[in-house]
């Protein structure tokens, strides 16, 4: 389906639906790494291999996604701004 032959509703549908799933794993990484924190005794150093870096990573680059379609998403609905080809494309691998 070329972005010609989406009407308008369906391209708000298709990057409202993006942005639900990553704010949901936004939302699943950020629960991770509380609790892996949470669990860290106080004092030990962390290391940039662990699981509570490795879930600060993750957290972060959850955010990171959820922030990029949320501005897509904005730009559409708020600014009638048609997305970028590359990033219609590349969206499916958020």
């Amino acid at each position: 389906m070329t972005i010609a032959s989406i009407t308008r509703q369906e391209l708000e549908d298709s990057w409202r639906l993006r942005l639900e799933e990553t704010q949901v794993r936004y939302r699943e990484a950020t629960e991770q790494y509380r609790k892996l924190l949470q669990a860290q005794p106080d004092g030990r150093p962390l290391k940039p291999d662990g699981a509570l870096a490795l879930a600060r990573h993750a957290e972060s680059q959850a955010l990171a996604d959820y922030m990029r379609v949320l501005r897509m998403f904005t730009e559409l609905t708020v600014n009638d701004k048609m997305p970028e080809a590359r990033s219609v494309a590349g969206s499916n691998d958020v």
